[in-house]
């Protein structure tokens, strides 16, 4: 079997790369990851797979064996140039994931750098994807899967289950990696499912947004301080629906619920 640490180094040696710490690069190099992850994503044979920073292929190699399509994006050139020299039975696209419009897919996977997760989830969310399977910091992981109430629960966490039903797989330690992170990193699935709403996802979105900059703070507290110059001698915070409630405490329904009463009083946006 392969030594995936010796590999990635001779091939970053050859390459004349290091791994960027700008870049958030991290390189997993333990085989039975991948072959927990590739279990996990139940791949046929028709699927197209996206995987997002191809690295040294460490994933590549066991994609390319469940026979499916792939397509990798990777940002880093020489590295997207030796993924497409040594693999090229897959379509290679060298560029930014967050700039790339996404071809057809059915499942995304990556090994995502820590400093691009929430807006490569965002992107994900919004580009239709059936099912994906991410490698986040341990930290966002448990944002992602969150409960209203939960020391954890956050914007991020009402994001995530506006568009999807998260679930959190196993965790990684960090001598899975090289170089090794400093925190722990999970693998999380998300089928892509977004809830119906009375409003549209990006209005809730945003008032989630606005909501969360004081998430310990009651509804009423929040809605209070945005609306009182606006409505000086008019208290329609105190009619909101889940007045009481701590805005960590709301969930992505109440919240819609919310924004339809801000529309019925005129009190939408209430940031601008």
């Amino acid at each position: 079997m392969l030594d995936w640490k010796k590999h990635t180094l001779s091939t970053l040696s050859e390459l004349n790369l290091r791994a960027s710490k700008s870049m958030g690069q991290n390189f997993l190099v333990r085989n039975s990851i991948i072959t927990k992850i590739i279990k996990k994503a139940n791949i046929e044979e028709n699927h197209k797979i996206i995987e997002i920073g191809g690295g040294v292929g460490i994933l590549t190699r066991s994609l390319i064996k469940t026979g499916a399509k792939i397509t990798v994006i990777e940002k880093e050139k020489k590295l997207a140039k030796y993924l497409q020299n040594t693999f090229p039975e897959v379509h290679v696209i060298e560029g930014d994931a967050l700039k790339i419009d996404f071809p057809g897919h059915d499942k995304v996977i990556a090994n995502l750098p820590f400093s691009i997760s929430t807006p490569i989830l965002a992107k994900i969310f919004h580009t239709n994807s059936p099912h994906a399977i991410l490698m986040l910091q341990k930290e966002v992981a448990d944002r992602c899967v969150a409960k209203p109430g939960d020391r954890n629960y956050s914007r991020l966490s009402v994001l995530c289950q506006l568009h999807a039903i998260p679930k959190k797989l196993f965790d990684i330690n960090p001598d899975a990696f090289f170089p090794k992170p400093k925190v722990i990193s999970s693998v999380v699935e998300f089928f892509i499912k977004p809830i119906k709403l009375s409003n549209s996802h990006e209005e809730v979105e945003l008032l989630t947004r606005n909501l969360f900059t004081l998430r310990r703070r009651t509804l009423r507290a929040v809605l209070r301080g945005f609306l009182k110059r606006k409505f000086p001698t008019n208290s329609i915070w105190d009619e909101a629906p889940n007045k009481s409630k701590r805005v960590f405490e709301l969930n992505a329904i109440e919240i819609d619920e919310l924004l339809t009463y801000l529309k019925i009083v005129n009190a939408w946006p209430i940031a601008v």
